[in-house]
């Protein structure tokens, strides 16, 4: 029942939580400017937020990757452990 019990804290953290380590970005990130007039959010290495929904999944082994457009990014987090929270 205990280990029951952490897989659901798991799952729910997993889907209570949106955040991504940026891997790569394309050249035509943030290029339009009005959309972005003050320019990009976020770049290569920086850890970000996004909605639950946002992006295409490509499952690979022991996890996902998600590909984002540059407007589905809602900001940067310095710690991804800080958007960690119990349901």
């Amino acid at each position: 029942l205990r280990r029951q019990r952490q897989m659901c804290i798991r799952d729910r953290l997993r889907t209570a939580t949106n955040c991504g380590y940026v891997i790569k970005m394309g050249p035509l990130c943030y290029n339009d400017s009005d959309k972005f007039p003050t320019g990009q959010w976020c770049k290569e290495g920086d850890w970000v937020i996004f909605a639950r929904y946002a992006g295409s999944r490509l499952p690979i082994e022991g996890g996902e990757v998600r590909l984002l457009n540059d407007d589905e990014v809602l900001g940067t987090i310095s710690d991804p452990e800080s958007v960690l929270h119990y349901i």
